[in-house]
């Protein structure tokens, strides 16, 4: 017996995943970011300054889109890299003044995208709507 796709969990999930990447990755392009962009920016908010390699980290990027990425936030002045003195071959990024405002901007786009993904649900579902999507990906 053949059962139906679209009753079926994974494909429900994916279908919401793909709705909320979709929304989410407009929002911040008319808000002149990347998600990869905003990752960085969010991750260099939180520390002062990072190397590219904890930068990478905290974003959850990898070494080349982590290059890639600041290399186009550098260009628009959004942060800044200088050579670590204690280690000719690293950089370390920094978040300047433009970077936090893009990042206030995108930050106020994401909270938007959040009510219109998510607003169909109480404060209590969204928790516990979350709480199971955590146990999942960590499964």
């Amino acid at each position: 017996m053949a059962s139906d796709f679209a009753s079926l969990p994974t494909w429900v999930l994916s279908s919401a995943a793909t709705r909320s990447h979709q929304l989410l990755h407009a929002a911040l392009a008319e808000a002149g970011v990347t998600g990869y962009e905003y990752r960085c920016l969010s991750a260099l908010a939180a520390a002062d300054q990072l190397s590219q390699t904890q930068l990478g980290a905290a974003a959850a990027l990898d070494a080349r889109d982590v290059t890639h990425t600041v290399r186009a936030l550098e260009t628009r002045g959004l942060v800044s890299r200088v050579r670590d003195p204690g280690h000719g071959r690293r950089q370390l990024v920094s978040l300047s003044d433009a970077g936090r405002r893009a990042l206030e901007r995108a930050a106020e786009v994401i909270a938007e995208v959040q009510e219109t993904v998510f607003g169909g649900l109480t404060s209590g579902e969204r928790v516990t709507l979350l709480a199971l999507l955590e146990r999942l990906a960590r499964a």
